[in-house]
């Protein structure tokens, strides 16, 4: 593909994005709603939709601002903050991971149908690559985020457990006596 035609392509893929927002996200709803990976009950449609919006507007404005493949740019920081804090939320709330991947992959087909519908075989072979390799990599963010904050959730409950499991045993009033557990080193002597 000529070098010169990326940029008439970018300006296709951040037009589609902006002004076919509200058919994407019906569309990426219904792919999740259909999708066997998403469990009901853990997040409610309403829920759904509203993350859905935030990170697809979020996306949306990333891409208008700039680099459609480098996620470590400031213009993506929103992206990165509300794909952490969702994968966090739902850590928390017993998602698995493909879960939480899924709900950004999910977002692959309505955007490539919308671009396939209104673009050249030139811009759909472009929009394909870009998307692809952009969706992988914020999925990718969001398994990272999801497994931090699991690991999190994980050593809280292993200290909560410990903490349980240590028993206190009230001697006299203001003495207490608990058990050690593990190796207790003392200093040597030195006389």
């Amino acid at each position: 593909m000529p070098e010169n035609t990326a940029p008439a392509q970018e300006s296709v893929l951040r037009e589609l994005l902006s002004t076919r927002r509200s058919e994407i996200l019906q569309q990426w709803q219904a792919e999740q709603s259909q999708s066997t990976v998403v469990r009901g009950g853990l997040v409610s449609d309403a829920e759904l939709r509203e993350q859905s919006a935030n990170v697809l507007d979020a996306i949306a404005s990333a891409v208008k601002a700039g680099s459609l493949t480098d996620l470590r740019g400031p213009e993506w920081a929103r992206v990165r903050d509300i794909l952490s804090s969702l994968s966090t939320s739902r850590a928390r709330q017993g998602f698995t991971v493909s879960e939480t991947a899924y709900f950004v992959l999910s977002l692959k087909p309505p955007v490539l149908a919308v671009v396939g519908r209104e673009s050249s075989p030139d811009v759909l072979r472009y929009a394909y690559s870009v998307c692809t390799v952009l969706l992988d990599q914020l999925s990718l963010f969001t398994v990272e985020s999801f497994t931090a904050a699991r690991e999190n959730v994980i050593k809280r409950q292993q200290q909560e457990m410990l903490e349980l499991s240590t028993p206190v045993v009230k001697l006299f009033d203001g003495i207490l006596a608990l058990p050690l557990i593990g190796t207790l080193t003392v200093p040597e002597r030195r006389w």
